[in-house]
This record gives C-alpha cells, structure tokens and sequence, in this order.
C-alpha cells in the first residue's frame, strides 16, 4: 500500500492519502469539501453578477430599440426586470401546420 501525504487547500493541514484508493482525494475531512463547494459556488454568482452590470453591445450597428413598457423589480431577487411588449400579427402567432401528413389534424376556431 503506497501512503501519500497532501496538504488540504482549505485548511492547510496535512494528511495521509492512499494513492490507489483515493486518486481524487483533495480534501481532508468533508468539511473543507463542502467549504470548497461553497468557495466555488459564491465565485461563479460574483462573477455572473459582474457579467450582468457589463452593458450589452448591440449586435448590429443600427439597431431597432425597443421601448420599456415597465420596469418592475423581480419578486425573488429584487434585481430590476424590464417588462417590453412585442406584437405579432395572427398570422405570426399561429403558423400554419403543413398538411403533408395525415396525422397530424390541425386545431380550428369555432
């Protein structure tokens, strides 16, 4: 049995590690592994967060805004939520279903 001796990220203490049982064995209690999963957690939504106050660039030079029908703040996290209102026309809404098949029936008003 080959022992090998690491050194916890989290806490920085050393100890023992069987090389052919535990080849993914990084951490030393599972407390620092869940602190680690907590490290990792809060630096991806810091850094969702930093690419959500960045400003978009449009994608076309001469783009068509737009305009807010309301801004309104999210129920759950409070963030500001832009509420923009797009019309179609019916036809748009309801596209027609290719008759190419006689198993698909298409709906109709009455």
């Amino acid at each position: 049995m080959q022992v090998e001796f690491r050194e916890c990220p989290i806490c920085w203490t050393s100890f023992q590690v069987n090389r052919n049982a535990a080849a993914r064995h990084i951490y030393c209690i599972p407390r620092c592994n869940a602190e680690a999963a907590r490290r990792r957690r809060r630096e991806r939504d810091e850094t969702a967060d930093v690419a959500e106050a960045e400003p978009m660039k449009p994608a076309s030079p001469d783009p068509t805004p737009l305009a807010p029908t309301a801004v309104r703040s999210c129920p759950y996290c409070d963030k500001p939520v832009t509420i923009v209102a797009l019309l179609a026309t019916p036809e748009a809404a309801r596209p027609a279903i290719p008759a190419a098949s006689r198993d698909v029936i298409p709906m109709r008003r009455n």
